[in-house]
């Protein structure tokens, strides 16, 4: 299921056959991958597009923390005890993958993660407890190209191809929705998310801010979550974003300004081996 409790067996079938031991519970997100053996969320988000399309190498499940075991809650233990647990459980399968991780090293892992095209990675403290149902300051997401969650406040509709600007958005403390700068949406995406977003179509402005008018304007009702790359901010607004895809679990809370976190830097405790290492045994197929 996903994050808001809903079914996602009827977009991956494949996963019907998934079983874990009686007692047990993991988190972890489902993955398709490209023809090159990297998670593509596109693919993935394809699957639930109003023209549904099984293309790429999947579903995988992938499990990275262990919530309960034996019927036991292990959500008050740090996450190297549940790690260890899940690392040793043997859970592993055709249709689910339990990836490696490095304890520490983060900087090169990134590096050997942008050498092969991936997304980025997430850092979690060793001592952090599992939260449910929310996200917590004990994990980073760390992105090899800066991405944001935002709210779909609008599209500029061009009739021969679709959408092809989509009006960003975040909330504030108080809850209000402010204008956060365009996201370009590419050509072979125009017509996807024209369609996928008809139905909420709106005649006033969702944000709190103004926004400058044009020809082929449509508003919506706030109730979807992009995710968009940028190069930054400027003045409060995303600069040179570029559409990627819907959320399939989003939630507005989530559309916030991302603030920068200062990490030390230190040098590498292992070869340069060891990151390649942890990311070619991680992916559920070879990657090329």
């Amino acid at each position: 299921m996903d994050r808001a409790g809903g079914d996602l067996l009827g977009a991956v079938p494949e996963l019907r056959d998934l079983r874990l031991p009686e007692g047990m519970v993991v988190d972890g997100e489902i993955v398709v991958c490209d023809s090159r053996g990297r998670p593509s969320y596109d693919l993935l988000a394809g699957r639930l597009g109003p023209k549904a399309a099984k293309r790429g190498r999947g579903p995988i499940f992938v499990a990275f923390d262990l919530v309960y075991a034996e019927g036991r809650p292990l959500i008050s233990r740090p996450l190297a005890e549940r790690r260890a647990r899940l690392l040793g459980a043997g859970i592993g399968s055709r249709i689910l993958a339990v990836p490696e991780h490095l304890d520490d090293d983060g900087e090169p892992f990134l590096e050997v993660v942008a050498e092969y095209g991936l997304e980025g990675i997430v850092a979690k403290r060793r001592d952090g407890r599992y939260v449910p149902g929310t996200r917590t300051s004990d994990w980073l997401k760390c992105h090899v190209t800066p991405r944001a969650d935002v709210v779909v406040g609008g599209l500029v509709v061009d009739e021969q191809r679709g959408a092809r600007t989509l009006l960003c958005g975040v909330r504030t403390d108080d809850g209000a929705i402010v204008f956060a700068g365009d996201a370009y949406v590419p050509p072979f995406l125009g017509e996807w998310l024209d369609v996928a977003t008809r139905d909420f179509a709106a005649i006033a402005s969702p944000f709190a801010t103004p926004v400058a008018l044009r020809d082929g304007i449509r508003f919506l009702r706030p109730r979807l979550v992009a995710i968009v790359e940028h190069a930054g901010l400027e003045n409060g607004e995303l600069r040179d974003a570029r559409f990627r895809g819907l959320r399939l679990d989003g939630h507005l809370d989530d559309c916030r300004r991302d603030e920068p976190v200062e990490v030390p830097s230190y040098p590498p405790h292992t070869t340069r081996d060891r990151p390649r290492l942890i990311v070619l045994n991680s992916l559920p197929f070879p990657v090329s």
